[in-house]
């Protein structure tokens, strides 16, 4: 980061100041090296700038027996301890929507705490135990039902959520860049969506926001951030969803030592820092983590496959950006993903890139997207699996 740890540190627990940075591409490739995560069925946010549509939001409370509740949702997801945690007294219930551009979005509630979910997120190969879960209902105003997370139109027009931390710059610290994933299913023409990532109730002192806005990534565009006092604010401007809400979370839930340390981690992340002591996070590390270490665009052939029913050839369309969509057999995959081109090859020649993987932790779970960029300008897109076990035969650079 541009910044010093200290002012950063400084910047993020007072309350007149907020940290700069300028690492939008930086987050990027950092989010995709960080969501090697749930053994879950799930569809996860691809990186990428927002593409808009329109806004004039009006802000109502809404009756909260239209939607399933958190709990419900949890439930939908098979998630029994997520369920369960939904029903305690920690859970936060909000049930306020906004209206801009056809939407609906409500903010249903959110819970957080250690060891609540059935399903294990792991991040640079350590299991993360404490997580914030926070769920949303996108929906058409007029009623036309929201695309089944199954269907080809699922993700035409796709959605950003995240939880933000005032006086954090939102366009570095989000989900895509604080370990973050999200489930959905659509029931009734509604959209569930199950977000997880950090638990930032360390925070709480300082204030914890909820956006959704159009793209499959932070769009700085949609708020404006105020880096003297660190809140956020949306932008009247702003052609497309952009609806924002206040977590209310008990301040006194905050830890600003924890705070603290967590920053000062995420900086060391985020500088890929050699400095810290890394003999526990190696003894850690997952048989997919190893692999993927050692894997680059030389050898992915000799140590990897492609799943031939995921191959797919995308054109960038008239904004450089390319879509792409994958389900295995277990149903893992991505739905509705897109990205710009020169953000995979920044010189634009052929080349072979390794892009996001997700695993379990176990090879047989591994699966690693791929992106090939031709002389014609398209590229060719594959998930990619092992064909060995590296305990046996370790891969060579």
């Amino acid at each position: 980061m541009d910044k010093n740890i200290d002012e950063l540190l400084k910047a993020a627990l007072t309350p007149d100041a907020a940290p700069q940075a300028s690492l939008n591409i930086q987050v990027l490739m950092k989010a995709k090296e960080r969501t090697n995560m749930i053994n879950r069925k799930r569809f996860r946010a691809a990186a990428v700038t927002a593409a808009a549509t329109l806004l004039l939001g009006s802000l109502t409370a809404f009756a909260a027996y239209k939607y399933l509740n958190p709990s419900q949702v949890a439930s939908e997801l098979e998630d029994t301890a997520l369920q369960n945690a939904f029903t305690g007294e920690d859970a936060v219930f909000v049930n306020e929507n906004q209206e801009m551009n056809g939407y609906r979005i409500t903010l249903l509630g959110s819970v957080a705490g250690t060891d609540i979910s059935d399903f294990v997120a792991y991040g640079n190969g350590i299991a993360l135990d404490d997580r914030i879960y926070t769920v949303v209902a996108i929906e058409h105003t007029d009623g036309t039902p929201m695309p089944n997370t199954s269907s080809d139109e699922y993700g035409n027009e796709p959605f950003y959520v995240s939880c933000y931390v005032k006086g954090l710059d939102p366009k570095v610290y989000s989900i895509a860049s604080m370990h973050g994933n999200y489930s959905a299913f659509v029931k009734d023409g509604i959209e569930y969506r199950l977000m997880e990532m950090d638990n930032i109730e360390m925070f709480a002192d300082k204030g914890i926001y909820v956006g959704a806005n159009s793209g499959n990534f932070y769009d700085v565009n949609a708020y404006i951030y105020n880096e003297d006092t660190g809140e956020m604010t949306r932008n009247a401007d702003y052609d497309g969803v952009n609806a924002l809400f206040t977590l209310p979370i008990d301040p006194a839930k905050a830890d600003p030592a924890a705070a603290a340390a967590y920053l000062e981690e995420f900086e060391k992340e985020m500088n890929g820092s050699d400095e810290e002591n890394v003999s526990e996070e190696d003894l850690a590390k997952t048989e997919a983590d190893i692999f993927m270490e050692k894997l680059t665009p030389e050898n992915l052939d000799e140590y990897a496959a492609p799943v031939e029913y995921t191959k797919m050839v995308c054109t960038p369309d008239a904004d450089g950006m390319i879509s792409y969509n994958w389900k295995l057999e277990d149903g893992a995959g991505s739905e509705g993903a897109k990205i710009r081109v020169d953000w995979i090859f920044p010189d634009m020649k052929p080349a072979t890139v390794i892009g996001g993987w997700s695993s379990s932790g176990s090879l047989d779970t591994l699966n690693i997207e791929v992106f090939k960029l031709k002389e014609d300008g398209t590229v060719e897109f594959a998930v990619y699996q092992p064909i060995i076990q590296p305990t046996t035969q370790p891969i060579t650079q």
